[in-house]
């Protein structure tokens, strides 16, 4: 009963090293929302796509340090908080290495439910990534008519 009580724990604790999204913050100022996402390991943002406007945002990082972590593929999906400028969003991500061809490639998907406007950045403290959702300037009302009149 002891053995299985100590190798229960320790599944539990390689389970929690494994987590690489340690946290994900959603706040909004003056009309525009930020999403912070915090790692548990130093990451350094490569690139994203699409560039600006989507319902899916992929994001290409790099984990700096697996503080000797076995190199094993990790996969996991969180569901989100909500914000009334944000819509509904869930975030999974891998680090199988097909995923970017990288040491290390730590690679996210964010879906929200509609698309949106947003830029991307590196966070200050090197383990966070900052998403900004910006309001949305596009005009969904048809184009007036410009045609001569005569």
């Amino acid at each position: 009963m002891r053995a299985l009580g100590l190798a229960t724990c320790a599944l539990f604790a390689a389970v929690a090293d494994a987590q690489l999204l340690d946290d994900i913050e959603v706040r909004s100022d003056q009309g525009v929302a930020e999403i912070r996402l915090h790692f548990t390991a130093p990451v350094r943002y490569i690139k994203h796509f699409p560039a600006e406007r989507g319902e899916l945002v992929k994001l290409y990082l790099q984990v700096l340090s697996l503080d000797g972590a076995e190199e094993r593929a990790w996969q996991e999906y969180k569901h989100t908080p909500s914000i009334p400028l944000v819509p509904p969003f869930t975030v999974m991500y891998s680090t199988v290495r097909t995923c970017l061809a990288v040491r290390d490639p730590l690679c996210l998907d964010i879906q929200f439910s509609k698309p949106v406007r947003f830029r991307v950045r590196q966070g200050e403290d090197g383990r966070s990534i900052l998403l900004h959702v910006l309001a949305d300037t596009d005009s969904h009302t048809p184009p007036s008519d410009t045609r001569n009149k005569r």
